[in-house]
Order: structure tokens, then C-alpha cells, then sequence
């Protein structure tokens, strides 16, 4: 692969990869017949989608390792370090490089849309743990392959509509991904911490009300000590930030999809003061709320 300012970092491996990917934030990279005997652990900035055509791989990561199989299909959000190693023989690979700053999140429909923002972070502030490595079995595994070579002909061989024709199979690729099945948790990791996830899943329903800490340690059946430490070991974030970028994504999602004002979103996803919200937004984002949604309405329109 070609690298980037780091030898850490590194850019698609086809030249006319990294340039679609340099002018549009979308690019893929079909091959046929990977092969690599040697751990190249490196990390991308931008997000890396991995779909197993035929044949494993054993992916490794910081600290987990994983064997990948034909229909699986594997979301590495923001600058993970990772390398691939195939034991077994070469494998047939289609990867997907997408940069969310040159081409945003389209939006979709209800439940999809919010299985998106779960697998693929709007934002690599809202980040930690639990979602910087998404694993999914897709189960149309023809279908998807067609769509990605699909999208891949339209970018080697582009022609009248085909910049419609990529965004329309994007699109649709994005909701095959949402309906692909995430690996059970408990398999994939085997810290899994079943109280946690009762925690995860009542802030990732409620975050738009008042949370009191008091409240998930009875759902936790854990003191606030054990509470606070078991969730941060387990997220990488307290209770409070995880709240906090629930609610950063729900208003991000909100400010790139619809015409609602600013202080509606602020109640909306739960933040209580419109001040504070604009406060925090540019803290975490460079940028106003209003700044935010101008800029991804012109890279729609663009």
C-alpha cells in the first residue's frame, strides 16, 4: 500500500483508488487474490469496509484477532490499527474506503438509519471501544457483491449518470450493510459484561431524558465505584461521555436530515440548555450546530 505522512498510515493500494477517493471520500479496491504471509499493521484516516468474497483471513487488531470467512464483512472506523494475515492461501476481497467528510451519511429510512449511525460513527469524536471495529455475517452475500461491482464499474468506467448510478448503489449497499447480522457480542469478545450491555441499551433508549446515575446502578445491581469503573473498562468512556455522544449523534443526524431549528434538536436529544449545546458542539466538532448542518447541506448539493 501507498503511504501516507506516516508509514503508519496508509492510502488505498491503486493509484486511481486513492485519487477517487482524494475527489469524491469514495473509493473501492477489488482483489482478486490477497495474500500477505506477514503481520503490516497500519491504520487509515478514513473508514475501511472489508467484504470476504471467497477464501479466510485472520484480521488482528490491538488486541483482539479474528478469523474471517466468505460473507463476512468488517467496518474499521477511523485510524484502527490492523493488519491481515492469510494462513490459508489468497482470499478474494472487495474493500470499501469511505472519507464522511467529503461524502456525508445519506440519510435512510427508520430502523436503518439508526443501525447506520450504530455501525458507523457520523464523526471520529463519537468514537470509543465498543464501535471502532464493527463485525457483521451478511447473509445476501450475491446480491452484495453485485452491487459492490457494480459501484466499482461505474468508478473504472464512468459514463453519463454514472455519478447517480454511484450514489443510488452506495445507497443501497449501505442498507445491505444495516441489514447484515452483527456477530453475537458475547462470541466476538470475551469480555462481554451482560450488566454493561443493560446499561448500554438503557442509555442508547433513553438518552434523550434526564439519566440519573442512581438509576442504572439499579439496573446494574452495582454500587456507583463498580458502576463507573466496569462501564469505562468496557467502553473506554464513562457513563456521562457515552450519554454525551449518543446525544451528539442523534443531533448530528437531526442537523444533516431535517429543517428543524437548533433548539428544538438541543431538547430533542436531550441536551437541556441551547447555550450549553452550542458550547459543547464547537468544543467537539470546530464548529457551530448551524455551521455544521450549512456545511453538510453543500456537500449534498455539491
Amino acid at each position: 500500500m501507498a503511504c501516507g505522512n506516516s508509514h503508519l498510515i496508509k492510502t488505498p493500494n491503486r493509484e486511481s483508488a486513492f485519487k477517487e477517493l482524494q475527489a469524491t471520500g469514495l473509493a473501492l479496491e477489488y482483489f482478486p487474490a490477497f495474500e500477505q504471509q506477514q503481520h503490516d499493521f497500519h491504520t487509515h484516516e478514513f473508514v475501511e469496509i472489508l467484504f470476504v468474497l471467497n477464501g479466510t483471513f485472520r484480521h488482528v487488531t490491538a488486541d483482539r484477532t479474528y478469523d474471517e470467512a466468505a460473507g463476512g464483512l468488517t467496518i474499521l472506523n477511523y485510524n484502527q490499527f490492523h493488519t491481515l494475515k492469510t494462513p490459508n492461501g489468497p482470499v478474494e476481497l472487495i474493500n470499501v474506503y469511505w472519507n464522511l467528510k467529503k461524502w456525508p451519511l445519506p440519510s435512510l429510512p427508520e430502523p436503518l438509519s439508526s443501525r447506520m449511525n450504530e455501525l458507523i460513527p457520523a464523526h471520529p469524536m463519537l468514537g470509543h471501544r465498543l464501535n471502532r471495529i464493527r463485525h457483521l455475517q451478511v447473509e445476501a452475500k450475491e446480491k452484495t457483491k453485485q452491487l459492490l461491482f457494480a459501484l466499482l464499474q461505474e468508478q473504472q468506467e464512468p459514463t453519463a449518470g454514472s455519478e447517480a448510478a454511484i450514489d443510488a448503489l452506495f445507497r443501497l449497499f449501505l442498507i445491505e450493510l444495516c441489514r447484515a447480522a452483527p456477530v453475537d457480542p458475547a462470541a466476538e469478545e470475551q469480555a462481554f459484561n451482560p450488566r454493561m450491555e443493560t446499561v448500554r441499551h438503557y442509555l442508547e433508549n433513553h438518552f434523550s431524558e434526564p439519566v440519573r446515575l442512581e438509576h442504572l446502578c439499579r439496573l446494574s445491581n452495582l454500587r456507583k465505584p463498580n458502576l463507573c469503573q466496569q462501564f469505562k473498562k468496557y467502553t473506554g468512556l464513562s457513563t456521562g461521555e457515552y450519554l454525551k455522544q449518543l446525544r451528539f449523534s442523534a443531533a448530528l443526524q437531526k442537523l444533516r436530515t431535517t429543517n428543524d431549528k437548533v433548539l428544538s434538536i438541543c431538547h430533542e436529544c436531550g441536551f437541556s440548555d441551547v447555550s450549553n449545546f452550542n458550547r459543547t458542539f464547537r468544543a467537539a466538532f470546530g464548529q457551530s450546530p448551524g455551521q455544521y448542518r450549512q456545511t453538510a447541506c453543500a456537500k449534498k448539493t455539491a
